[in-house]
């Protein structure tokens, strides 16, 4: 993400494509070009831009089981943006692509939007009723099928998912496509209502309705996450994995489905003793190993779910057989199931040739699996070549396992004592008082389970700075609900954290202030690090671009 901002210094804004279906198209709009007109060819520089934005969708989605559209940007004025089906390709037109770039610091995230609505188009398969009528046409029902309702429903759909998809690959939920349209209709001279389409005030309305319908499923992934990070149960590790699936009803993808699997080895590995599992493996965020559980069944319950979590990342492989992170993954689960012959073939053959050469970080983490799985076979030689191996990759997990085979201190107890009772503050928020005065403006309610409820507030004098988020369960008890609350900084938060940490701040200052964290994630985006009651969240550069507050 930072990359391509970094090379886009115009602004480009979101057009919310509410899309008209014909045959074998669905177009932004449509106006005949003058039998004199000459299309304009858009220049190179444009047209890099527009593609650089349009791979970095087709990329977060994630889903090769298909070729995705070529794209083109072009020179006419008369579809604004299209979908072909029948050629497998997007195009965007240049004077839609100039109307965007009045929007200023929206423009990334607006452009973004757009094209993630046309590729919504694709990935859902709304052609399929475009496909279907035109083979009857010349028949009344070919007429009928093309002005079924579920044009409206398609579009709408495409709105809701294709700005989910945005936001999912990093851009910021745009909440400006009501006023957009209005601009796009006068740009194009279009008037109110065009025979074959919704009339601009419906536009309008799908557009503010579809953008609160993303800001809602944004928030439910990021609180995902971050249960996702800060779990430390079983039960927890179940809610996040509950906060995925109700993702997974409207929008599917390979790291979703990874994410899942992660999840299910996580909760796996609570039912291990520390002597069965003493090393830290490449797919983890933290282990707190503790004695067994007693009871019967034990072993048949963990097996249960790392044979579940195989399944998840099968999945994730299914929908992109290129996915590195879903085959290494995958090699850990079967390491813990001690089918070691295929876990040594996905991580050592297929998760490398995947990553490729120059990916150095896959490498070092394959490296710690192999050395994993050389010491729980009693290869203690061979095991330790692995960890110097990933040491001089650069693996953190490498040095860690390595004091681990050699019986060393391993220094974790005073890393995991480091943070507690440190409470942070966020726009002067109390996070241990919130459920019992919140302060600012409840933006979403919604049911994730009937004993699993999410609640977002935004602060009413700063709504750009940060928001809450509470997760209410009631799976353990239907009459002490256990709260979590977390608050994340947004894209306006100027203010420090209680030891003077600041967006910008690299990351050997945090460790100086806060010393060294409980654990890591190595992230698409980058490294995040854990303390007991603060996430922070680093870039590509290693700086932070943004931290949370966490209350459990």
């Amino acid at each position: 993400m930072t990359s391509i901002l970094a090379r886009i210094n115009c602004a480009l804004a979101f057009l919310l494509a509410s899309c008209f279906v014909s045959a074998q198209s669905d177009a932004l709009i449509f106006k005949p070009l003058d039998s004199d007109e000459e299309p304009a060819s858009p220049t190179a520089y444009k047209q890099e831009v527009a593609q650089k934005v349009y791979e970095h969708l087709v990329a977060a989605r994630g889903d090769n089981r298909f070729n995705a559209p070529t794209f083109e940007l072009v020179g006419t004025e008369s579809n604004g943006a299209k979908i072909y089906y029948l050629e497998n390709r997007i195009i965007l037109e240049e004077k839609a692509y100039n109307v965007c770039t009045q929007l200023g610091a929206d423009s990334i995230n607006a452009l973004a939007t757009l094209l993630a609505h046309e590729l919504t188009h694709f990935y859902e398969k709304h052609g399929w009723t475009s496909k279907f009528s035109s083979s009857f046409a010349g028949l009344e029902i070919g007429d009928t099928l093309g002005k079924l309702s579920t044009k409206i429903i398609n579009e709408t759909q495409a709105d809701y998912l294709g700005g989910f998809l945005a936001y999912s690959a990093g851009y910021d939920v745009f909440n400006k496509g009501a006023e957009f349209m209005a601009d796009l209709y006068k740009t194009y001279d279009l008037k109110e209502s065009v025979e074959g389409y919704p009339s601009l005030s419906d536009r309008r309305a799908m557009s503010r309705s579809s953008a609160e319908k993303v800001e809602e499923l944004a928030s439910v992934f990021d609180v995902a996450n971050l249960m996702a990070i800060t779990a430390n149960s079983a039960l927890e590790y179940q809610m996040a994995q509950l906060l995925y699936e109700y993702i997974l009803n409207d929008y599917q993808s390979r790291e979703l489905y990874n994410n899942l699997g992660v999840l299910a080895t996580y909760e796996a590995l609570t039912y291990f003793s520390e002597n069965e599992v003493k090393y830290r493996f490449p797919l983890q965020l933290e282990l707190e190993l503790k004695s067994a559980r007693g009871g019967d069944g034990i072993i048949e319950k963990r097996e249960a779910l790392l044979l579940k979590a195989v399944h998840y990342f099968d999945y994730a492989i299914g929908m992109d057989a290129s996915y590195a992170p879903a085959f290494l993954n995958k090699a850990c689960a079967l390491t813990l199931l001690k089918d070691y012959g295929r876990a040594r073939f996905y991580a050592e053959t297929e998760a490398m040739a995947k990553a490729g050469s120059d990916d150095t970080y896959m490498a070092g983490s394959v490296a710690v699996l192999l050395g994993i799985i050389a010491g729980r076979e009693g290869k203690t030689r061979e095991a330790e070549k692995y960890f110097d191996n990933a040491i001089a990759l650069g693996s953190s997990l490498g040095t860690y396992n390595r004091k681990v085979l050699r019986g060393e201190d391993t220094g974790r107890e005073e890393v995991l004592s480091f943070s507690l009772d440190q409470t942070e503050e966020i726009d002067g928020v109390d996070l241990l008082t919130f459920t019992r005065r919140p302060k600012g403006k409840q933006k979403i309610a919604l049911s994730v389970t009937p004993k699993l409820n999410f609640f977002g507030f935004l602060l009413a004098d700063n709504p750009d700075n940060s928001m809450v988020m509470i997760l209410e369960s009631k799976i353990e008890s239907s009459s002490r609900p256990a709260y979590y609350l977390y608050q994340l900084t947004g894209k306006d938060y100027a203010g420090k954290t209680r030891k003077g940490i600041q967006v910008g701040t690299d990351r050997k200052e945090v460790a100086v202030q806060y010393g060294e964290p409980e654990s890591t994630l190595q992230s698409t985006s980058g490294e995040i690090l854990k303390y007991k009651n603060i996430l922070f969240f680093l870039g590509p550069d290693k700086k932070v671009r943004k931290w949370a507050a966490v209350e459990k």
